[in-house]
C-alpha cells in the first residue's frame, strides 16, 4: 500500500533591515606647496598647499582641513590651523592659524630650522569615526635670518661739526642739571667713548670729539639724565663724520629718563637704534626704537628717492591720470587700498577719499593669509576721467570678483556713482589669485587679470573666468573679434576670454614701443615674466615646470613680482628719466609676506631690458631696494610725469600690525650729475684754466663750485 502525505507549505514573512552603507575615509592629502622634501622655505611666508579633495564616497565634498607645523627635533607643534574651510582649506598661511608652544606670540618660524608639515582633510559625511584623512607631511627647513650689521666706528671727526637735530629740524638741546648734566654719548661696548654732547647753559650745548681709538669696535649711543629728576627729549637724527670721511645718520626716538638713569641704544650700520640694555656686550636687534625715514637705497647712480604722500593703508595699486591738469588741486593719480578704499592725490600732494567702503566682508587682517584680498587693480580712463577698480565682494561665503566703474562730479576728486560693468558670479576667489591687474589697451579695450582661485584646473576651462585676461568693451560687454567669443550660447565666460592658462598674473603694463603688453606673474615656488599673445594657453596645470611655458624671464626661487611699469618717451616724455632708461621694464618684486627687514628675495625693484621683438635682453639689474628693519616692501608700481612711484605698502615698524594705517607712496626721481671738465690746467701758474659744464642735472640753474683748499 502507498501511503500519500499531505504537506502544507507555510510561507513567513522575512523582515530585512538594509545596512547602512560604510563612510570610508578621505584619500590622504598630496602637499604641492612646500613642492620637494628638504625644501628650504622663508620664515616668515611658508606657503602650504594640498592637490584638491578626494574622497572615495560619492557625494562626500570638502568640508575643512587641519594643518600643523611641527619641529622635526622634539617633535614640537609650533603652528597650527584647526578645519580650516574655504579657500584656506588648500591652501594656508600663517595667518589663517595660530603659533603654540616655543613659538606662542611669533609671527614667523625660527630661522634655519627643520619643521615637517602635515595636513589632514575632513569630509562632510559627519561619520565621526572615518571623516577625517590621514595625516599627509612635508618636511622643510626655514632660510636664514635676515643680518643686520651694527655701527663699528673708531673715532668721529670735529669738522664738519656733528649736528643734532629734532624731527622739525630744530637743534636738540638738552637742559641744564647740576652737579652732573645731562649727556648723550657715543661709545664703544668697552666703554670708550668717540663723542659727547653735554648740556651748557640751557640754550647750547658742548661737544667733545675724543682721540682716535685704536681699532673699530661696535658702538653704542647712552643718554644719560644726570642730575636731573627726568629727562625728555623728542625723536632725533644725529648726524657726523668718520675719521674716513664716511657721513652717518643715527635716528633716535623720544626719551623719557628718569633721575641717574641711561638710556641706551643699539645703532645699525644703516642708523637704526634698538633699545640695549647696560648689561649687554654684543648688539642685541630684537626690539627696534627707530627705523630710517627712508629706507630704500639706490644701485643706479643720478637717481634719489624720496616720500611723496603717507598715510595709507595697505596701498597695493597706483593709477596716474593720463592728462592731469596743472593747477595745485588738480589730481594727479589714484591709490587703490586693499581693504576697500581709493584715495585720489593732488599736485600738491593733499590725499583725498575718492570712495570707500567698497568691500562688503569682513577682512581678517591675517597676513600672510586670508587677509591678503580686497580692491587690487586699477586704472583710468583716459576719456573721461572715470577710475576702474577690481575688487571682490560676498556671495554669501564665497568670494566672486567684479570690475566696477567710478564716476566723478568734481574734477576726480571723489566719486558720486559707481557701476558694475562685470559680475563674474559663481566663481569664486580667495587672497592672492583673485582679480588684480586693469589696464586699457591700445585698442581702448580694458584687460582684465585674473587669478585662478586656488583651482588650477580654472585656467584650462574656457568656461570659466580664472586663469585668464580678459578683454572687454569699457561697458563690460566682449569685444566680437575675441579670440573665442561664440554668441551661439548666449554670451558666457570664454566670449571675455582673451588668453588662458595663467595662475596669478597680478601685474601687467603695457608697452608702446612694440604695443604689447607684459604680464608679471607668482606661481608656486618659480613665478613667470611673459609677453601676451591672444589667444595663447599659458599652460599652467599645478606645476612649478609649467611656469617656464613662454617666459621671457623665470624667478626660481620666487620673488613675488606684483606690479610692472614702463618708463617710456610718449608716457609723460619718460618721467624724466635719461632716454638710456627708455622702454624698460621696471619689476616690483615684494618677496615673502610681513617679513622683517631686508630680504634676498624681494622688497626691491628690478630692472629689465626688452628688445623691440619682446625679448629679454639684459637683467634683472638692482635698482631699488629696502635696507630698513621693519615690514615695508615694494608692490604698487607707475610711472608718473616726474619719476616711478611705488608703494612700501605696511607701515613700515609693524607695531601695529599689517593693516595699520601708515604706509608710504614713494618716487625714484633723476637728479642727474654734477661733473666738468677742465682744459689749460698743466704748467707753472699763472694759468687761465677754463671748465665745461657737463651735468645732466634737471632744471639746474646755477652751481656752487669747492675745490677743496
Amino acid at each position: 500500500m502507498i501511503r500519500s502525505v499531505a504537506r502544507a507549505l507555510v510561507v513567513l514573512p522575512i523582515f530585512l533591515t538594509p545596512l547602512a552603507a560604510q563612510n570610508s575615509s578621505p584619500a590622504t592629502p598630496t602637499i604641492t606647496e612646500p613642492s620637494t622634501d628638504g625644501q628650504i622655505v622663508h620664515a616668515a611666508d611658508v606657503h602650504m598647499e594640498t592637490a584638491p579633495f578626494v574622497d572615495p564616497d560619492a557625494g562626500d565634498a570638502h568640508f575643512c582641513t587641519n594643518w600643523e607645523i611641527r619641529t622635526v627635533v622634539g617633535d614640537e607643534l609650533a603652528w597650527s590651523a584647526t578645519c580650516a574651510m574655504g579657500p584656506e582649506a588648500v591652501h594656508a598661511h600663517f595667518g589663517d592659524g595660530t603659533f603654540v608652544g616655543a613659538h606662542a606670540g611669533r609671527t614667523e618660524l625660527f630661522p634655519e630650522t627643520d619643521y615637517v608639515l602635515r595636513a589632514r582633510h575632513r569630509d562632510d559625511s559627519g561619520d565621526v569615526a572615518t571623516e577625517w584623512s590621514a595625516f599627509a607631511s612635508r618636511p622643510f627647513t626655514t632660510a636664514a635670518a635676515t643680518q643686520l650689521f651694527p655701527l663699528e666706528l673708531d673715532d668721529i671727526e670735529s669738522a664738519p661739526s656733528p649736528t643734532w637735530l629734532d624731527d622739525n629740524g630744530q637743534p636738540v638741546i638738552l637742559p641744564v642739571g647740576a652737579p652732573t648734566a645731562p649727556s648723550l654719548t657715543i661709545e664703544q661696548v668697552g666703554g670708550s667713548a668717540l663723542l659727547a654732547i653735554a648740556a651748557f647753559d640751557g640754550n647750547t650745548n658742548t661737544t667733545t670729539d675724543f682721540p682716535l681709538l685704536p681699532d673699530h669696535d661696535v658702538v653704542r649711543v647712552r643718554i644719560s639724565s644726570g642730575s636731573l629728576a627726568s629727562l625728555a627729549l623728542p625723536a632725533s637724527a644725529l648726524s657726523f663724520t668718520d675719521h674716513e670721511g664716511d657721513d652717518h645718520t643715527v635716528y633716535l626716538p623720544s626719551v623719557a629718563a628718569t633721575a641717574g638713569s641711561d638710556a641706551l641704544f643699539w645703532i645699525t650700520e644703516n642708523g637704526a637704534s634698538y633699545v640695549a640694555s647696560a648689561g649687554q656686550t654684543t648688539p642685541d636687534f630684537t626690539t627696534l626704537a627707530r627705523g630710517i625715514p627712508v629706507p630704500w637705497i639706490l644701485h643706479e647712480p643720478g637717481f634719489a628717492v624720496e616720500i611723496v604722500a603717507s598715510g595709507f593703508r595697505l596701498p597695493v595699486n597706483i593709477a596716474f591720470v593720463p592728462t592731469p591738469g596743472s593747477a595745485p588741486g588738480d589730481v594727479l593719480y589714484y591709490v587703490a587700498e586693499l581693504y576697500g578704499t581709493i584715495r585720489a592725490v593732488t599736485n600738491d600732494g593733499t590725499v583725498h577719499e575718492y570712495t570707500s567702503g567698497l568691500l562688503d566682508f569682513t577682512r581678517t587682517g591675517a597676513f600672510p593669509g586670508s587677509g591678503e584680498q580686497g580692491v587690487t587693480g586699477l586704472t583710468v580712463d583716459p576719456i573721461t576721467g572715470d577710475v576702474f577698480a577690481a575688487m571682490l565682494y560676498d556671495a554669501g561665503g564665497p568670494h566672486y570678483p567684479k570690475v566696477v566703474r567710478f564716476s566723478s562730479i568734481d574734477g576726480g576728486i571723489s566719486a558720486n556713482s559707481a557701476t558694475t560693468i562685470l559680475d563674474m558670479v559663481g566663481e569664486s576667489q580667495g587672497q592672492s589669485h583673485q582679480i588684480s591687474n586693469l589696464s586699457i589697451g591700445p585698442d581702448g579695450h580694458l584687460y582684465i587679470h585674473n587669478g585662478d582661485g586656488f583651482d588650477a584646473s580654472t585656467a584650462q576651462n574656457l568656461e570659466s573666468y580664472r586663469g585668464k585676461i580678459l578683454r572687454v568693451a569699457l561697458d563690460g560687454t566682449p569685444p566680437t573679434d575675441n579670440p573665442f567669443y561664440d554668441a551661439g550660447n548666449g554670451i558666457t565666460a570664454r566670449d571675455h576670454v582673451y588668453v588662458y592658462g595663467v595662475r596669478n598674473p597680478f601685474g601687467g603694463a603695457w608697452r608702446t614701443a612694440d604695443g604689447a603688453h607684459y604680464i608679471v606673474e607668482n606661481g608656486p615656488s618659480v613665478d613667470r615674466f611673459a609677453r601676451m599673445v591672444e589667444a595663447r594657453n599659458y599652460l599652467w596645470s599645478g606645476s612649478d615646470a609649467s611656469m617656464t611655458n613662454f617666459a621671457l624671464h623665470n624667478w626660481s626661487p620666487a620673488t613675488a613680482p606684483v606690479n610692472i611699469a614702463f618708463v617710456e618717451s610718449p608716457t609723460f616724455a619718460g618721467s624724466g628719466f635719461p632716454p638710456t632708461f627708455f622702454d624698460h621694464a621696471f619689476v616690483a618684486e615684494s618677496g615673502p609676506t610681513w617679513a622683517t627687514g631686508p630680504q634676498t628675495r624681494g622688497k626691491k625693484l628690478r630692472r629689465y631690458v626688452i628688445d623691440l621683438a619682446g625679448n629679454l635682453t639684459s637683467g634683472p639689474h638692482e635698482f631699488v631696494e629696502y635696507v630698513g628693519t621693519g615690514k615695508g616692501t615694494a608692490v604698487a608700481l607707475a610711472a608718473g610725469p616726474d619719476g616711478l612711484y611705488f608703494s612700501d605698502f605696511y607701515e613700515d615698524s609693524g607695531a601695529n600690525g599689517p593693516t595699520a594705517v601708515g604706509a608710504n607712496i614713494l618716487r625714484v626721481r633723476y637728479v642727474g650729475f654734477a661733473d666738468f671738465t677742465v682744459g689749460n690746467g698743466q704748467g707753472p701758474g699763472p694759468l687761465l684754466v677754463t671748465f665745461t659744464d657737463t651735468s645732466d642735472v634737471p632744471g639746474a640753474m646755477n652751481w656752487s663750485w669747492d675745490f677743496g683748499d
